[in-house]
């Protein structure tokens, strides 16, 4: 006597967890940047996760150079330095008095406030997606050299530009405060002590480049690294701040010191 084979009850579908929008993860990189690395890290390459937040980068940029351009606080501590830079030179024997007058007519004529704001718009836009690229190639040739790991450079890419957004926080702070307290280089960090900060003092760099935006934004980047690698989180985290640590500190000491602000 033959016997049915019982059929089967069907399976219930496990659900889909519905991908993160881009304006899902440029928020949620602040909170929970470990879940949004999660989820670009199994998902296909996607360059609006990287262009637009250098977008971003760039507009608020733009906007925060021609706001601080146009206080008069900032534009005299831009000038006092001019003219001290100059008078080094004088002192130096490296030109002469009359040099100077020279120059500084110069500066006065073709360095005003609009044009310093055009310069440094032009400056800000190169520099968000050059930042991004550059912390990209960082992150894959630690993850190669230090966590053993073959990363695909354009998912570099993609981690680095979520993580801008904590670079974007930090120039909207520093434009608030510097706004505020009237002064050029006002970011969060221990150069807010110095009353008469100096960009030509080591000191006074060392202070300004211990800034918490960038321990948050180096944070984050470890954490990008250490998902993309699958290797430990705080080993990530170190490395990439041995890094970010040690380029400071080269950045001043061979006299460069105001990139680290």
């Amino acid at each position: 006597m033959e016997t049915t084979a019982p059929i089967p009850e069907p399976q219930a579908a496990v659900p889909q967890t519905p991908a993160t929008s881009l304006a899902g993860k440029l928020f949620n990189v602040i909170a929970a940047p470990g879940e949004v690395f999660s989820e670009i890290t199994a998902a296909p390459a996607r360059a609006a996760n990287w262009l637009v937040p250098a977008l971003i980068y760039a507009v608020i940029g733009v906007v925060s150079v021609c706001i601080m351009f146009t206080q008069p606080a900032i534009q005299q501590t831009i000038h006092d330095q001019q003219v001290k830079a100059l008078d080094q030179r004088v002192q130096q024997g490296k030109m002469t008095q009359a040099q100077e007058d020279q120059a500084l007519q110069v500066m006065d004529k073709f360095m005003g406030p609009t044009m310093l704001a055009a310069f440094g718009s032009v400056a800000m836009v190169m520099y968000s997606f050059a930042s991004i690229f550059w912390w990209a190639l960082v992150l894959w040739l630690l993850g190669r050299w230090f966590l053993k790991a073959r990363l695909g450079y354009l998912k570099v890419v993609e981690v680095a530009g979520l993580a801008s957004v904590i670079l974007v926080l930090g120039i909207i702070v520093a434009t608030l405060l510097a706004v505020i307290l009237g002064r050029l280089y006002g970011g969060p960090s221990l150069g807010l002590l110095v009353s008469d900060f100096d960009p030509a003092k080591r000191v006074h760099l060392l202070l300004g480049a211990a800034n918490a935006v960038y321990f948050w934004h180096t944070a984050v980047l470890g954490v990008g690294l250490a998902k993309l690698s699958g290797g430990s989180t705080a080993k990530a985290v170190m490395v990439v701040f041995t890094y970010w640590a040690a380029a400071e500190l080269l950045l001043i000491a061979v006299g460069l010191g105001q990139w680290t602000l």
